[in-house]
């Protein structure tokens, strides 16, 4: 029984996404090299976490005061394009620049990110794919339905404790 809660359990736990989630795109410009982080994963329609990292090419060390502008342009009909500021701010950790978008629909978005690091400026693009948008009912049922795993628990526990009454008066 215990087993079975805590398997229950580790099934109910979202996965822990370091940094700002997958690598979706890795690449070195000149002295620059740019890693594009994205969350969840896999990726659905909705909010979405774009988060970016340079770096100097040869020492790793990362490079402060980047502007980042990323934008999304959708494949399908009818076309749409987001455009959103990275900043440090919007990211945990703060090494990283983040943007926050809402993907209004499933399927495949053109990324572009325009990076502005110490008087230099760069592009890098490539594409992402986006599934269909998570129920959010999805997400909360663990909080609902703890409950019922404490009264059985708590059940079980009065069954083996109290002591089995004689049928004979």
């Amino acid at each position: 029984m215990l087993m079975s809660s805590f398997l229950t359990l580790a099934l109910c736990i979202a996965p822990a996404l370091a940094d700002g989630g997958r690598i979706v795109m890795m690449e070195r410009h000149g002295a620059y090299r740019i890693s594009v982080f994205a969350s969840p994963d896999p990726l659905r329609a909705g909010p979405i976490d774009i988060s970016i990292l340079v770096q100097d090419a040869e020492t790793g060390k990362p490079i402060p005061n980047t502007q980042i502008i990323v934008t999304l342009t959708s494949t399908g009909a009818p076309c749409r394009t987001i455009h959103a500021v990275a900043t440090n701010d919007a990211a945990t950790n703060k090494l990283l620049s983040a943007a926050l978008v809402d993907l209004p629909a499933p399927g495949e978005w053109n990324t572009e990110i325009n990076c502005s690091a110490q008087q230099t400026a760069f592009q890098v693009h490539f594409t992402i794919d986006a599934g269909e948008r998570r129920l959010a009912s999805l997400d909360v049922w663990p909080w609902f339905t703890w409950p019922a795993g404490a009264i059985a628990v708590f059940g079980i526990h009065r069954r083996l404790v109290l002591p089995k009454r004689s049928s004979a008066l």
